[in-house]
This record gives C-alpha cells, structure tokens and sequence, in this order.
C-alpha cells in the first residue's frame, strides 16, 4: 500500500468512515488503548472539570454547575467514553438536589450506582438526596404523596442499609437514618436503636480519629439531642435527662444544636420531673437566648411551668410575649388553662371558641376544654354538645372514636338524668379505650 492509500485509509478512519468490525477486544484490550493520549485526555479533562465543579461548589453556584456539567453525556462525552464521568455525575446529582430537582439527582446517581455497585459515597449520597426530598415534600416544598412517597421512604432505607453495610463505623448515615423514622415516618421507636449507633459509632473513636471525622461529630450532638427527645416521649425521663445534659456538656463550645433548643429540652425534662424550679430557670435561659426565629413554644412550656408552680399570673403574663394574632392552638389551650386558673371562665371560653373555630387538625382538644368549662358551670347540655362535637370531628379526621369525647358525654348526659344514655355511652368507650382510667369510676357512679 503506498503512502497516499494510507493518508486517505487515515482520514476515514478519523472522520468515522470506517468501523473496528473484526477487531477482539475485552477487558485487558482495546482499540483505544493503543492511542492513550486519548485517556489521558480524558483524565486530564476530569482533573480540570472536578476542579472548577467544586469550586462552583464551595460558592454554592448551583445554576451555574448545571450549565456547565449537566447533562453530562451531551457536555462532556469525552469523560462518558473513557469511564470517567462517574465523579462528576455524583457532583451535579448534588447540584441537582440543592435546587430540589430529587427526580433528576436520584437518575445520575443510578448511573453512578449501576457503574461502581460497592461504592460508599454513591450509596450515601442516595440516601441523603431521598431523605431530603422527603423532607421537601414535608415543608411543602415538593410535591410528594402515596406511592411516590413510599418508593421514596424504602429508596432512603435501601441505602441508608446499603451504606452502613460498607461503612458501618460512620456516624451520619445512623442519624439520618433515625431521623427518617423519628420525623418522616413517626416510628421513633425504631429511631432509638439507630440513635444510640451514631453515639457508639463516635464514642469508639480515638481521639486522632475524631479529628479527622471532625465533621462527623455534629451529627453526634444531634443525636444525644435527638436520643433525649425520644426517651422523653417514651416516658424514660430520667434517661433523657442523662442525655440532654450529655449534649449540654459536649456541644458547650460549638452549638451544633441551638442553646434555644438545648435549653427548651432540659426546661421540658424536668418539667416531667416534676422539679419545676429547674424547669423554669432553664426556660428563661432559653428564652433569653432567642435569635430571629419565633420561640413560642418556650414561652408556652413556661407558662405551664408556672401554672404548676401556682402562679397562674405569671403564667398569663407568659403568654402575652406572643401577639395574639400569632398565637397557634396549643398556645391558645395553655392560655385557656391560665385563664381557668384565675377564675375567669368566660375569657377562656372565648379564647376556645376563637381557636377551635379556625383549627382543622386538632378541634378536638379545644371542644374537650370546652365540654369541662361548661361541665364545671353546670352547663350540661353544653358539656355534652361539646364532647360530642369533639367525638365526630376525630372520628370523621382518623376514623376512630376519641375516648374523652365519650366520657365527657357520659359524664354530662348522666348529670342531665339520662342514666340510660350514659350507661350505652360507656360502654362503647369500653369496647373503644377499655384501659381509659375513669372508665371504672364512670361505670360505678352510674350504677346498674
């Protein structure tokens, strides 16, 4: 073959005219490993691309990532070709997620999943892009419901699991893990084991060791406070007291966890307690130490701190740091309480009846306060209207009887002098709530 017939044989080859057809290749050769200049173009190209990605990063340019990188196959297929795209997708997945485009973080890191199965970070990541947008769909901010959220939940557990078979010394991916029971699915049971893993997990380190997972350790903080919060709703109150002081002392100097937040939950334990003293002093620390954000829920635990303790004017003065316009319906149940305590029943009527009428999810605790108001003031027809109220709006919310409902009425329609009525009344809050604690002394007062 003369030298012309190569050039041309060349220039087809390089404007694609001719195919390898014949040609064996597998995994120890390849045509293209015969030209690596090709390769280490790609490589250097991936240095360059990882460089100015992580930059764009650090200054949180989202927008800017997805112009550049994404999608990857069409704006650098060079790195597609030779393999090396597999870094760059998990960068723009996480760009992707920052702007809430889950669906499309979730695609890219299938790809990085399918090409590198036993790759930790491509599994961690996962299950952070799933866990957040389930948390985007919770604020509202996407929407996700029924099945998709489902897929959604199972996706996170998947590569939560997947994640701490491969690591299963980290601390994140437990307490994410914990948090996706706690507050996504409200299983906190099934959170506590998890919890007390991302502690262990920490605990176990040495000390160099912590410096070089020093980012772990906020996560570590917010499982001691996480852990504390969960014992508490379990009735272990003294184990969530060992814990909320654990994170006092641990987190004093780095506040991974507000000193508003820390606070409120020592204030709320002992509060259980029953050592209401500590309990308000904790409180008005965390009072004290508030930012921008609303800390009505503080100022309502520390109104029924002082409700506790006797004083029903502090209680009520309390209450007055929230306008009034602001005030959301727990805060308004206490505010009834106060005013209760200081005799003034048609004010707490009145502020009961304001909240209950703009309350669509929890109408009922407002009805059963009012049924009592009006049961103390031998109002009975009203008590027993009102309980029943509270009994149909559960009943149709979630289907089931509400036990307060029942022996409210009961109790009222008994007062009335309809024993009858209040004998098939309690019955079905004994086939409904057989362990409900005035059932017994209800049957007794009504007699056979």
């Amino acid at each position: 073959m003369g030298t012309a017939e190569v050039h041309e044989k060349a220039k087809n080859l390089e404007s694609g005219n001719t195919t390898k057809k014949g040609l064996f290749e597998d995994e120890f050769l390849t045509a293209d490993s015969l030209i690596p200049v090709r390769k280490e173009a790609a490589c250097r190209l991936l240095k360059r691309s990882l460089a100015e990605v992580e930059e764009l990063i650090r200054e949180k340019k989202w927008e800017d990532i997805l112009a550049v990188f994404h999608a990857v196959d069409d704006k650098l297929p060079e790195l597609l070709n030779h393999d090396r795209d597999v870094r760059i997708r998990e960068k723009v997945a996480f760009a992707l997620g920052q702007l809430k485009r889950f669906d499309e973080a979730i695609v890219e890191l299938n790809q990085c999943i399918l090409k590198e199965p036993n790759n930790f970070y491509h599994h961690n990541s996962m299950a952070y892009t799933a866990y957040n947008s389930l948390y985007a769909a919770s604020n509202r901010e996407i929407f996700l419901s029924g099945k998709g959220r489902r897929d959604r939940i199972e996706l996170a557990h998947k590569h939560f699991n997947n994640a701490q078979a491969l690591r299963p010394e980290r601390v994140t991916n437990y307490y994410r893990q914990a948090m996706l029971y706690k507050k996504i699915e409200n299983k906190a049971e099934k959170a506590i084991p998890l919890f007390r893993k991302a502690i262990l997990n920490w605990d176990k380190l040495t000390e160099d060791e912590k410096q070089i997972r020093h980012q772990e350790r906020k996560n570590f903080i917010k499982s001691l406070y996480q852990h504390a919060s969960v014992l508490l709703d379990r009735g272990r109150v003294q184990d969530s007291l060992t814990e909320i002081k654990r994170c006092l002392a641990e987190d004093e100097q780095t506040n991974h966890v507000s000193l508003v937040f820390k606070y409120f939950a020592l204030g709320k334990v002992n509060y259980h307690l029953n050592r209401f003293e500590e309990a308000r002093d904790a409180l008005l620390f965390a009072a004290q130490c508030k930012t921008g954000n609303s800390i009505d829920f503080v100022y309502e635990l520390l109104a029924r701190t002082y409700l506790a303790m006797g004083k029903a004017g502090r209680a009520l003065k309390t209450i007055d740091n929230v306008p009034e316009k602001w005030r959301r319906p727990y805060y308004r149940w206490t505010e009834a309480d106060a005013l209760c305590a200081l005799g003034n029943y048609d004010a707490a009527r009145q502020v009961l009846i304001s909240c209950q009428e703009r309350d669509n999810r929890s109408r009922h605790k407002a009805m059963i306060r009012l049924a009592k108001i009006e049961y103390l003031l031998q109002n009975f027809q009203q008590a027993a209207d009102y309980a029943a109220a509270a009994d149909k709006f559960a009943t149709e919310k979630w289907g089931n009887h509400l036990a307060d409902g029942l022996f409210w009425q009961a109790l009222s329609v008994l007062r009335l002098g309809d024993a009858a009525r209040a004998r098939m009344l309690a019955d079905e809050l004994g086939e409904n709530s057989p362990n409900y604690p005035e059932l017994e002394r209800l049957r007794a007062v009504i007699g056979d």
